[in-house]
C-alpha cells in the first residue's frame, strides 16, 4: 500500500507509484492538499481553483486509460507570479500591478499540453527585484531546510514549493540568479537555460535582454526533462533564438574534462567558513571524478555582474514597473523601490555606454571560457538568516549574487546542483556555467557531480 501523504513528488517516485496502480488524480489531489496546507507559509500568491485542478486531472486520467499517456502524467507544478497564466492575475507580488492574463505563457502551455497540472502561482521578491526572498508582503516565504534562513530569491516560492515536496517542479524567472540562488539555498536543482532557448513571452520583465525562464526540480534529470519540454523557437518572441530547436539538451560530457575556476585569491565567502569548506569538498569531488581544474581571472565576470545592477541598465525596470512605483509608492516594498528608482537618474548616453561595455565583456569572458569545458563557481558565497538580511537588505542582497549576476549578461547558461552538506547542516551548491547553447554539456557535468552524492 502506497502512503500517498509521505510520497515524494520527484519524477521517479511519481512514475513508480503510477506503475503500482496509484491513480494520477490521487497524486494531483495530494499535491493540492499540500499547497492548501501551506497557505499561511508565504509560498503561493494564488492557487488555481480546486475544481479546475481536479477536472484537469480527471481529463488526463481518462486520456491515459484510453492509451494516450501524456509524458508528464501525474506531475504537478507551480509558476512564479510574474508568469502569465490564463484566467489568473499576474501580480509580481504587488497586487497594485494586477494584470489579468487572458493567455498563458508558452512555457506554461507546453507543460499543460504534456500532461502536467498547474497548482498555483508562487510568491517572489516583489517585481523580481532581489535575490533573498524577504522583499515580499507578509507572511515571508522561509527556507525549506531551516525557516530561520532566507529562501533566496527572487523565485523564492518556486524553489520552496519543490523543496518542500508540494509540487514536482516549478518555473521561475532569472535575471541575475533568481533561478539558481533559491535552488542553492533550499538544496534543489536550478537550471538557467541559454537566453532565448525557452520563450520568455508571457513574462513581466526585469530585463528584456537578460530574463529567461529557469526550471526548479529535485534532481538534474527531472529539471532537464522539463527544459526539453519547454525549449524551442517561438517566432512571436523577438528574443527567441532561431536555433533553439537545434541546441542539444541531452545530458552529455564533452571530450575535454578541463574545468575553469576563479582564482583562489578572487574567491570571497564573506567570512563563512562552512561555505568555504564545502566548496573545497565539492572541488575535491570533481577531481576525484577525473576533472582537472584551472584557475582563471574572474575580474571580467565580476564587472559584468556589477553592470547589471549598478549602471544605467537598471533603468530598463521602469518599463514594466515604473508606473506602479510612481502611482502606488506605498504598495511597493521599500527595498524594491530603492532598487528601481535609481534608474530615473541615468541618461540615454549612460545606457548606450553600459551596453557597449557589456558587449566588450561578453567577448572577453567567452574567449576566457573557450578553452574549458565549463566554468565552476559556488552558486552562493554564503546564506543569511532572515533577521540578518532585514538588518542590512541592500548590501547582503548583493552578496547573494556574487557568483550568479554575471551569467545572463554574458550570454551564458548554467545549472546549480547541490553538493556536499555544510558542517552546519545547510546545503552547499555548485554552478556549472557554459557558453551559449552548451546546455546539454552542463547538464551532463551536473548530473555526473550529483551522482557522487546520491545516498549520502
Amino acid at each position: 500500500m502506497i502512503d500517498i501523504h509521505s510520497l515524494s513528488f520527484d519524477f521517479a517516485s511519481v512514475r513508480a507509484s503510477l506503475a503500482q496502480g496509484l491513480e494520477p488524480v490521487a497524486l494531483i489531489a495530494e499535491s493540492y492538499r499540500r499547497a492548501k496546507a501551506a497557505s499561511d507559509d508565504g509560498i503561493f500568491t494564488a492557487l488555481v481553483p480546486e475544481a479546475d485542478v481536479m477536472k484537469r486531472a480527471q481529463s488526463l486520467a481518462h486520456e491515459a486509460r484510453s492509451g494516450q499517456i501524456p509524458p508528464l502524467l501525474g506531475l504537478s507544478f507551480s509558476v512564479k507570479d510574474n508568469i502569465h497564466v490564463a484566467g489568473m492575475a499576474t501580480t509580481a507580488n504587488c497586487p497594485a500591478l494586477g494584470i489579468f492574463a487572458t493567455e498563458s505563457a508558452p512555457a506554461v502551455t507546453a507543460l499543460e499540453a504534456a500532461g502536467a497540472v498547474l497548482i498555483g502561482k508562487n510568491t517572489m521578491d516583489q517585481f523580481a527585484t532581489g535575490l533573498n526572498g524577504t522583499r515580499s508582503p507578509e507572511p515571508l516565504c522561509r527556507n525549506a531546510i531551516d525557516p530561520a534562513y532566507i529562501p533566496g530569491g527572487s523565485s523564492s516560492g518556486s524553489a520552496v514549493a519543490v523543496a518542500r515536496d508540494i509540487v514536482s517542479f516549478s518555473l521561475g524567472s532569472d535575471t541575475g540568479g533568481s533561478g539558481r540562488v533559491p535552488a542553492a539555498c533550499n538544496g534543489i536543482v536550478g537550471v538557467k537555460p541559454t537566453i532565448g532557448l525557452v520563450s520568455s513571452r508571457g513574462l513581466i520583465y526585469n530585463s528584456r535582454f537578460f530574463d529567461c525562464v529557469p526550471v526548479f526540480a529535485r534532481v538534474c534529470a527531472d529539471a532537464n526533462e522539463i527544459l526539453r519540454a519547454i525549449a524551442g523557437y517561438d517566432r512571436l518572441d523577438p528574443f527567441s533564438r532561431r536555433d533553439a530547436d537545434k541546441i542539444g539538451l541531452t545530458p552529455s560530457l564533452p571530450d575535454s574534462h578541463i574545468l575553469a575556476v576563479p582564482r583562489h585569491d578572487q574567491l570571497n565567502f564573506f567570512n563563512d567558513a562552512a561555505s568555504e569548506a564545502a566548496f573545497a569538498k565539492n572541488l575535491a569531488t570533481l577531481k576525484n571524478l577525473g576533472f582537472s581544474l584551472v584557475e582563471i581571472d574572474f575580474a571580467p565576470f565580476e564587472e559584468a555582474g556589477r553592470l547589471v545592477f549598478q549602471s544605467a541598465m537598471v533603468a530598463e525596470r521602469l518599463i514594466d514597473y515604473g508606473a506602479v512605483v510612481a502611482d502606488h509608492p506605498d504598495a511597493v516594498h521599500p527595498a524594491v523601490r530603492a532598487a528601481i528608482e535609481p534608474g530615473r537618474d541615468y541618461s540615454a548616453k549612460d545606457a548606450f555606454e553600459a551596453i557597449y561595455r557589456m558587449k566588450s565583456l561578453q567577448r572577453v569572458a567567452q574567449d576566457a571560457m573557450a578553452p574549458f569545458a565549463a566554468l565552476i563557481v559556488p552558486t552562493v558565497p554564503t546564506i543569511f538568516t532572515i533577521e540578518e538580511m532585514l538588518a542590512e537588505p541592500m548590501v547582503r542582497n548583493a552578496v547573494m549574487g556574487t557568483y550568479t549576476y554575471f551569467v545572463n549578461p554574458l550570454d551564458l547558461c548554467a545549472i546549480s546542483v547541490p553538493g556536499a552538506p555544510r558542517s552546519d547542516g545547510l546545503p552547499s551548491s555548485l554552478s556549472f556555467v557554459g557558453l551559449p547553447g552548451e546546455d546539454g554539456f552542463i547538464a551532463g557535468f551536473a548530473g555526473h557531480f550529483e551522482r557522487a552524492f546520491i545516498g549520502q
